[in-house]
C-alpha cells in the first residue's frame, strides 16, 4: 500500500508542477535556466501612481500616447522588439540594482530601472555605485524594504510604457524603460 500511495503522490506532484508552468504568464517564452529569473515575480498590472518629486519631461523624444520599439533586454528578452505604447516621461536619474528579493530570497543582480524618488531617504543627489539604499518600488514582488546595491546610474529620460508580451498577455504601467532603450516605430 505505502507504493501505490507513494506513486498517486507524485503523479499528483507533477501534476501540479506542471499546471502551476504552465499558467506561469512566462511560459512558452522563457527556456532552460531562464524560468528560474526573477521575473516569475513580476508585477504585470502596474500602479499608474509614480513617486512624489518626480518631474514630469517637458519634451520627450517619445510623447505621451505614441509608440516605440522597445529594444530593453532587462526582462529575460521578452521585451526586446516589442512595440510600447508611451504612459508617461519623467526626467531623473535611473539606476540599476543588485538586492536579495524579500519574496523568494533569491538574488537579483542587475535589475533595471529604480528612479532615484523611489529610494528611501537619499536626498536629491545622484547616488554612487556601491551605495546600499532601501526602495518602496514594488515593480517585482519582493523588492520593496530590501537593501539593494547601486550597480550603475545614468541620468536621462524614463518612460512608463504599456505592451503585450510575444505570448499575448497585457502589461501595463511598466516602470521603468529608459530613453536610450527605446526606438522610433518604422
Amino acid at each position: 500500500m505505502k507504493v501505490k500511495d507513494l506513486i498517486i503522490f507524485l503523479t499528483l506532484f507533477i501534476c501540479f508542477f506542471v499546471y502551476y508552468v504552465t499558467q506561469n504568464p512566462h511560459y512558452g517564452v522563457l527556456t532552460g535556466e531562464e524560468m528560474t529569473v526573477h521575473h516569475l515575480d513580476m508585477v504585470y498590472e502596474g500602479s499608474p501612481e509614480v513617486p512624489r518629486g518626480l518631474k514630469i519631461a517637458d519634451s520627450p523624444a517619445y510623447p505621451i500616447g505614441s509608440q516605440a520599439i522597445s529594444l530593453a533586454d532587462h526582462m529575460s528578452g521578452m521585451m526586446r522588439g516589442v512595440e510600447v505604447t508611451i504612459v508617461a516621461a519623467y526626467e531623473t536619474t535611473a539606476y540599476s540594482t543588485t538586492y536579495t528579493s524579500t519574496n523568494s530570497g533569491m538574488l537579483v543582480k542587475d535589475h533595471k530601472w529604480i528612479v532615484h524618488e523611489e529610494f528611501v531617504d537619499v536626498g536629491d543627489d545622484r547616488l554612487a555605485d556601491s551605495t546600499k539604499t532601501l526602495t518602496k518600488a514594488e515593480h517585482m514582488k519582493g523588492m520593496s524594504d530590501a537593501v539593494h546595491t547601486i550597480d550603475n546610474s545614468l541620468k536621462t529620460t524614463v518612460y512608463m510604457v504599456d505592451f503585450v508580451l510575444p505570448n499575448g498577455i497585457m502589461v501595463t504601467n511598466h516602470k521603468w524603460v529608459v530613453e536610450e532603450e527605446l526606438a522610433p516605430v518604422k
